[in-house]
Formats: C-alpha cells, sequence, structure tokens
C-alpha cells in the first residue's frame, strides 16, 4: 500500500494534534518535579497505565501477526521504582487502569502510534528529570536505541498493515488513547499534574 504510511501519518498527525498538545500540557509538570519521592508516584502512575496496556497490545498484535515488537516499557518502570527503593509487593499492589481496546487492527495501530509516538519525547523527559532531580532512575523514559529510526520503522509497518480506508478509525482509536491516558494520570495524580 504504497504511500499510506505517509498520509496515515499525515493524518494521525494533523487529527491528534489537540490532543497530542493537552497531554504535552498536562506533562509540562516533569520539568518541575520537586522531589524524588514525587518522580516516584510518576514512574507508578506510568506503570499502572502501561503494564495493562502493554498485555492488550501483545495479545492484538499476536492476534493481527503484526510485524511488531513492543519494548519492555512496564519492566523498566518496574525496575526504575525497585531502585528507587521499592519493594516488590508495594510494586504488585498499584491500582492498575483498564486499557484502551486494541482488539481490532486499527485500534491497534492507533494506540501503537501513541506509544512509539511518546518515544520520541523519552530524551527530552529525562532531561528535565535530571535538570530537576539529578541522579534518579530513568530507564524507562530514556528508552533503548535510536527511538527515531523505531517510529520510522513503525510507520513503515503501519504502511503494510493499514488499509487507506481505516485511517479515521485509526486516528480515533489514537485520540481516544491520548484521554485515557490524560484522565489516567489526572486521576493518579491530582495536585502537580494538572
Amino acid at each position: 500500500m504504497t504511500g499510506v504510511a505517509t498520509s496515515l501519518l499525515q493524518h494521525l498527525r494533523t487529527g491528534t494534534r489537540a490532543a497530542h498538545r493537552a497531554l504535552e500540557d498536562d506533562l509540562g509538570f516533569l520539568s518541575r518535579l520537586t522531589s524524588p519521592s514525587r518522580y516516584e508516584e510518576v514512574l507508578a502512575a506510568f506503570l499502572g497505565f502501561h503494564e495493562p496496556l502493554e498485555k492488550a497490545l501483545e495479545a492484538s498484535i499476536a492476534a493481527h501477526r503484526l510485524p511488531w515488537e513492543l519494548p519492555p516499557g512496564a519492566d523498566h518502570l518496574a525496575a526504575d521504582l525497585l531502585r528507587s527503593g521499592w519493594s516488590p509487593a508495594r510494586i504488585a499492589a498499584l491500582p492498575r487502569s483498564s486499557p484502551p481496546d486494541v482488539r481490532t487492527l486499527p485500534a491497534l495501530v492507533g494506540s501503537l502510534y501513541v506509544l512509539e509516538g511518546s518515544r520520541l519525547g523519552g530524551r527530552l523527559i529525562t532531561r528535565w528529570v535530571g535538570d530537576a532531580l539529578g541522579a534518579v532512575p530513568v530507564s524507562f523514559f530514556a528508552g533503548d536505541g535510536d527511538t527515531r529510526r523505531r517510529f520510522r520503522g513503525f510507520c513503515a509497518m503501519a504502511e503494510d498493515a493499514v488499509l487507506a480506508e481505516d485511517a479515521q478509525a485509526v486516528g480515533e482509536a489514537a485520540n481516544s488513547h491520548f484521554l485515557l491516558f490524560q484522565e489516567w494520570l489526572s486521576a493518579a495524580l491530582p495536585s502537580e499534574a494538572s
């Protein structure tokens, strides 16, 4: 499906711009973190969202035989919390969100678009956290490897996987993902995340 990835990517960028900007505004508080304990609350909130999300994505990826592999995001979050002194029992007791419904291929690709795109901002968040707090565990935000190359790979994969007529559904799923994550963070971090 030559050309779909470019038009799909343009459609997603345009169609999710408002939701993306709103989430970025909400996440701006990361540049003003005031304590390691507050950062740990952020990691815990991210874990509560990412762990069930990744399980749902992995099941859908397998069901659709999509040639894509998720990196260990939730594992990195748990590791960062362990390095911060949290016990495995405390991590296991954290509340978990209900993940977006990613059973259809457009919903899966829309959710992956948000997840893979978010990795592009990880380096900036890593710098914010380092500037604010110094040496704290940042393996989740720092990520693994070249995030730009990975995102380009995602776009190429989407070109092969998504029909042009499904672009609207992919965009709706991406917007739903942004909204669910924003709502989760607002509930999990009510005072300083707004």
